[in-house]
């Protein structure tokens, strides 16, 4: 797989967990199923969320540090064009 492969399946991951998330936020929020299925209905909430959260956070967390990669790259060519141009100007 390549780069762009793997950030946009990234991204899906990211947005499913979200979606998890917020259905799992919404079920407290918004119904009653924690308290008319009891237990069971609070392991099902908990459920979505956490898997939202295993999805989104580890996505998250390969995202950044690509950013942090592709950001270094830059970094390091305009230095060495500083540097390159920096010389001519001494000549």
């Amino acid at each position: 797989m390549n780069e762009q492969k793997i950030r946009l399946l990234m991204i899906t991951f990211i947005l499913i967990g979200v979606t998890l998330i917020l259905t799992g936020i919404y079920l407290i929020a918004f119904t009653d199923t924690a308290i008319t299925e009891g237990t069971t209905g609070i392991f099902k909430i908990a459920g979505l969320i956490a898997g939202g959260l295993f999805l989104s956070v580890p996505a998250k967390i390969y995202l950044t540090l690509q950013l942090m990669k592709y950001n270094d790259e830059k970094v390091r060519i305009a230095n060495m064009l500083a540097e390159k141009n920096a010389k001519k100007n001494e000549n």
